[in-house]
Order: structure tokens, then C-alpha cells, then sequence
């Protein structure tokens, strides 16, 4: 009786670990379907450039995120992405972007485009081509010929948009700061010698958008 017993444990023990193969077992999770990105193509474009400009989005990283949770199911660079992936069924969201978004940066444009797709139990959902385009805010400083030849090597400019995040400017800088998009208002306070003066001259910019590129301009009076 005790062989019996053995041997009858044993088969149920190999029953029970083949089974999870058997297609007649479904996934517990749930029914799983494919993205293609067969033929998907990436591009990006800066619309605050006048001249045409080419990206490379090669490096570029490409997120397929659950968007009921937010969870990240795949992610590649551009250049290394699989044609096809597995997923379970439901509702997903497809991102691409350069870099991580900095509250504020210099000659750091984060360029971010995303779009919704549906994976269906067994069947292969095709994940059309995706356009990047500047997401962040991006600022300069600039001074008149007059102002540039009044103003002392001490001027110093310091743009702010959020609480905190600031970025100084001095008369050498020809680099743009780019900052996270979120604020409206932007404050550019400007101090040092005018003149032979100590000065302090302040510009509010409204209505900020991501995606824009703003240029704060400061002259003498009168010009």
C-alpha cells in the first residue's frame, strides 16, 4: 500500500506541472495579445528653430507603460526596440523622449511625444509612428547694443519660473536655459551696474507654454 501511495502522488505531481502548458489552462493574469513596431518610425522636431535642424532619436527612449497603473511593461532605446512584444490585454500608453525632464537645465531641450493603444487578447495591435516635439520651456537673455555697452561685468540676470528654480545669466552666457513645463509666469530680475549705477530692473513674462521659446530683452530707457 505505501508503493501505491507514492507512485499515485508522483503522477499527480507531474499532471499538476505540465498542466500550466496546456492551452486548455488560461493565463490567470489574463489573455495576452502583441504590439508590433514593425515599420514604427520616430522623429522629433524643435519648432522654435528657424533652421531645419535633424534630431537623432536613435538613443531615444521608448516606454510602454499600463496606463491604469502607470507601470512600465517595456522600455528600449530607439535604436534597440524588438518588432513585436507580448503583453496582457488592456489599455496601454506608448512614450518616447530624449532625456529626463530637470527642472531647469542649460542647452537641455527634452523633446516627448505618447499615444494610447489597446492590446487584445491573441490578436497583434500595430503601434503607429510617433513625432517628438519640445516639451519643455526654453528662455534666453538678450541686451540691446546701448545696454550691452552701459552695463558693467557684474550684471548678473536671474530667471525664475518655479518657486526656487532659478537660472542665472551673465553677460557671457549664449547658452538657453530650459526649464519643466508647468508655470505660467516668468520673473527675470537683472542687477549690477548700469552706467556706473547699481541696478535692479525686473521683466514678468505670462502665459507660459511648453513647447515655446521666450527671449527676454532689456534696454536703456528710451530706445
Amino acid at each position: 500500500m505505501k508503493i501505491f501511495k507514492i507512485f499515485l502522488t508522483a503522477v499527480i505531481a507531474v499532471t499538476v506541472l505540465t498542466g500550466c502548458d496546456n492551452p486548455e489552462y488560461p493565463d490567470p493574469e489574463g489573455e495576452r495579445g502583441a504590439l508590433s513596431f514593425e515599420g514604427f518610425e520616430l522623429t522629433a522636431v524643435d519648432g522654435t528653430v528657424i533652421t531645419s535642424n535633424v534630431i537623432d532619436v536613435a538613443d531615444f527612449v521608448v516606454n510602454v507603460r499600463n496606463s491604469n497603473t502607470g507601470d512600465v511593461a517595456a522600455s528600449w532605446n530607439y535604436r534597440e526596440m524588438p518588432a513585436e512584444v507580448q503583453l496582457l490585454e488592456g489599455l496601454y500608453t506608448v512614450e518616447a523622449y530624449n532625456a529626463e525632464l530637470q527642472p531647469a537645465a542649460w542647452d537641455a531641450p527634452y523633446y516627448y511625444a505618447n499615444a494610447q493603444v489597446r492590446v487584445y487578447g491573441k490578436e497583434v495591435t500595430t503601434v503607429a509612428p510617433m513625432q517628438c516635439s519640445l516639451a519643455n520651456v526654453k528662455v534666453d537673455v538678450a541686451y540691446t547694443d546701448a545696454f550691452r555697452a552701459a552695463m558693467g561685468s557684474d550684471v548678473t540676470v536671474s530667471v525664475e519660473m518655479a518657486q526656487g528654480v532659478i537660472m542665472e545669466f551673465v553677460p557671457t552666457e549664449t547658452r538657453c536655459a530650459y526649464f519643466a513645463p508647468g508655470a505660467t509666469t516668468l520673473v527675470a530680475v537683472l542687477t549690477g551696474t548700469v552706467d556706473g549705477v547699481d541696478t535692479m530692473m525686473q521683466q514678468v513674462l505670462t502665459g507660459i507654454e511648453g513647447g515655446q521659446y521666450y527671449q527676454v530683452t532689456f534696454s536703456l530707457d528710451g530706445e
